[in-house]
């Protein structure tokens, strides 16, 4: 079960107060067309108990775990690190 505390977030493995991260995303439906999205950490709705944000190779990872010392992952999302404009962590 998921604990309603306050959730943990990480940057490759150390714990950080917020992670935000700001990346283009095209429109292949309307080409030329791109949009700015934004990822925060702590507005994020997913109910989980731990974001783990890593840099690694050609994709900024994103992990939800559901229990993290049980390694039961929700799901993970990939943003190419060409799209990635920015990326804050606050410690």
């Amino acid at each position: 079960m998921i604990n309603n505390n306050k959730k943990a977030f990480k940057f490759h493995g150390s714990e950080v107060e917020n992670i935000i991260i700001r990346y283009v995303v095209r429109q292949y439906d309307k080409p030329g067309i791109v949009e700015i999205e934004e990822f925060d950490a702590l507005k994020n709705p997913e109910p989980c108990e731990t974001i783990n944000v890593q840099v690694v190779a050609d994709f900024v990872t994103l992990t939800f775990y559901r229990k993290e010392s049980e390694n039961s992952i929700i799901r993970r999302e990939l943003i190419p690190s060409h799209a990635i404009e920015r990326i804050w962590v606050k410690g």
